[in-house]
């Protein structure tokens, strides 16, 4: 059964088959200010194992720290970002984990690693078992 998933107005939606390929929490400061303090949760899910379904794209692109091109495809109504891919992750989306539409679903994808743990506020405790990187 695919996993669904949607933007907080509805109108973008997606599918995606299988598993990701990884779980990552990600403290770096563009992700800390787009999902809070405590970072954004990620489903790294393979481009040809997702399908966009409905709603219209706003684009938006940014550097990451190592130099790379950084994707945004965000909801053009509501603007949650829903999934982003970069150069440094060729041909994977790093799909927002808080768009996935059944919590029994979200729920099964625990952390696999946490990336820019230098910038996670001190009271954010280590997601338990997750692999802990300083960078990326």
């Amino acid at each position: 059964m695919p996993g669904k998933g949607s933007c907080v107005c509805g109108e973008w939606t997606y599918e995606y088959e299988g598993e990701p390929a990884t779980v990552a929490v990600c403290h770096c400061i563009p992700c800390r200010k787009t999902a809070g303090s405590t970072g954004s949760f990620n489903l790294m899910i393979p481009a040809g194992n997702f399908k966009k379904l409905t709603g219209d794209d706003f684009h938006y692109t940014r550097k990451a720290d190592s130099g790379n091109d950084v994707h945004y495809r965000n909801c053009a109504k509501c603007a949650t970002i829903m999934f982003a891919t970069t150069d440094g992750l060729a041909g994977m989306h790093v799909v927002k984990g808080g768009t996935v539409d059944s919590f029994e679903e979200d729920a099964k994808h625990k952390p696999m690693v946490e990336i820019f743990r230098k910038n996670a506020p001190a009271w954010c405790a280590p997601c338990a078992g997750a692999q802990q990187k300083e960078a990326s």
